[in-house]
C-alpha cells in the first residue's frame, strides 16, 4: 500500500471519486452523490477551505484508490478529519489516520476529531443505525468505518441524533396547542420574517449572527465566516422554496432562526443517471417547488439569553410551525430533524412533546494526540 499526498490534478481527481470506497452496492454513489461532493470538497466552491489550512491524502494498491482522508486545523478548537473513506481494511485505515495525526500533531494539536465533510455546518458523523430511508446530509457510511477507527485508537466523542416528525400530524398538534402563544407573538415584540432577496444583505448578517450566537455553546461548534455564510444564504435564495430560511425578531432584533431543505436525494432519484450534470436544471427547478415527500429542518435556534423561555418556545414554535405548513403545502408529509447532540436534553424534550421518532445516529470520533514535543 502506498500513502499519497494529493497535489496533482490527477491524484485530486483520484481524490473526488474515491467517495464510494469500502461502501456497498446498495451504498454506491449516484450522479448527485458525485456533484455534491464536487461542492463540499472544492476549494473553489467551499469557502470554509479557502480559509482553513488542510491536507489531503490518497492511499493506493496495485493502481487502485483503496482509502482518502483530508485532515483540517480550524482557527478554534482541535484539528478535524473528514472525507474519510476506506476499504475494511485495519491496517489501510491506521495509514490514512496516522497521515492526519502526524500533520495534526506538528501544527500543535492534541486532539483529532471527525469526521467533518468538511465542517460541522455541512455533512458530519459516521452512521450507526437508520430505520429510515437515506437522505440528504446524512452520511450513509458502513460499519466498518466505525470499527477500524476504534482499532486505530479512536473514540466516540458524541452521539448526532436525528428525529422524524410526521407533518400532518405535528401542524395539527402545534395549531391546537400553541395558538395562544402564537397569537400572543405581536404584544410580545415577536415577528417572524422570512429570508428574500430585497433583504440579501441584512439577512446574510442575521443568519452569521444568529449561528454564531445560538450554537456557540455546542460541543464541538466552530463559527462560520461571512463568505461561508454568503454561501449559504444564496444557495438558499435560488434554489430552495421562498421561505425556507426564516427568523424570529424581538423588537428588530434577530433572536432565532430555522432553515427547512428538500431531501435533494429523493428528488434526484429518478432522473436519468446518463445525463449527469445536464439534470442539474431539472433537479434546481423541482428543488424550488420542493417536488419531494420528506424534508429537513436543518436548523433550529435560539439565542443563548432567551433559551429555556416563554419566548424561545415562541418563537420555535412560530418557525416550526411556518416550516411544517410550508412543507404541507408543497406536497411534503414528513420532516427530519438533525442532527440534535445526544445531551441536548431541552431539545429532545420539545422534538418528542411534538410526536418526534429517532429514526437515525451517527458518530463523531475523536483521538487524543498526545502533548506535542
Amino acid at each position: 500500500m502506498q500513502l499519497v499526498e494529493v497535489h496533482s490534478a490527477l491524484n485530486h481527481h483520484r481524490f473526488r471519486v474515491g467517495l464510494g470506497i469500502g461502501l456497498n452496492q446498495e451504498q454506491q454513489p449516484d450522479w448527485f452523490d458525485h456533484f455534491d461532493e464536487v461542492l463540499r470538497s472544492s476549494s473553489w466552491f467551499q469557502p470554509y477551505l479557502q480559509r482553513t489550512p488542510h491536507k489531503r491524502w490518497i492511499l493506493r494498491q496495485q493502481r487502485v484508490t483503496i482509502g482518502r482522508i483530508m485532515a483540517m486545523h480550524p482557527a478554534e478548537g482541535p484539528s478535524r478529519f473528514g472525507l474519510y473513506n476506506c476499504i475494511d481494511n485495519p491496517e489501510a485505515s491506521r495509514l490514512l489516520t496516522q497521515a492526519a495525526e502526524t500533520w495534526a500533531r506538528k501544527r500543535g494539536s492534541q486532539l483529532l476529531i471527525g469526521p467533518f465533510n468538511p465542517s460541522i455546518h455541512d455533512e458530519c458523523g459516521l452512521l450507526e443505525y437508520s430505520n429510515y430511508p437515506a437522505l440528504y446530509g446524512y452520511p450513509q457510511t458502513p460499519q466498518h468505518y466505525i470499527n477500524n477507527l476504534v482499532a486505530c485508537g479512536y473514540q466516540r466523542a458524541k452521539r448526532l441524533l436525528t428525529f422524524l416528525q410526521t407533518d400532518e400530524r405535528n401542524a395539527s398538534r402545534l395549531a391546537s396547542r400553541m395558538a395562544p402563544l402564537l397569537n400572543a407573538m405581536p404584544e410580545q415584540g415577536l415577528q417572524l420574517e422570512v429570508a428574500q432577496w430585497s433583504t440579501l444583505g441584512r439577512d446574510i448578517q442575521w443568519v452569521q449572527s444568529l449561528i454564531n450566537n445560538c450554537w456557540s455553546n455546542n460541543w464541538g461548534f466552530e463559527p462560520i465566516g461571512r463568505a461561508q455564510t454568503r454561501n449559504l444564504v444564496l444557495k438558499v435564495l435560488m434554489f430552495l422554496p421562498k421561505g425556507a430560511l426564516t427568523f424570529v425578531s424581538l423588537h428588530g432584533k434577530p433572536v432565532a432562526l430555522a432553515l427547512g431543505i428538500p431531501n435533494a436525494k429523493e428528488i434526484a432519484s429518478d432522473l436519468n443517471p446518463s445525463l449527469g450534470l445536464l439534470n442539474l436544471p431539472l433537479l434546481f427547478l423541482r428543488l424550488r417547488r420542493c417536488q419531494c415527500k420528506h424534508g429537513r429542518i436543518a436548523l433550529l435556534g435560539v439565542i443563548p439569553e432567551l433559551q429555556g423561555s416563554q419566548l424561545s418556545l415562541m418563537a420555535c414554535v412560530a418557525m416550526l410551525s411556518h416550516l411544517i405548513n410550508k412543507g404541507l403545502a408543497l406536497g411534503s408529509s414528513s420532516a427530519s430533524m438533525g442532527w440534535i447532540l445526544e445531551d441536548n436534553q431541552a431539545m429532545l424534550r420539545f422534538l418528542k412533546l411534538y410526536g418526534g421518532e429517532q429514526v437515525m445516529s451517527h458518530l463523531i470520533m475523536a483521538k487524543s494526540l498526545g502533548t506535542p514535543g
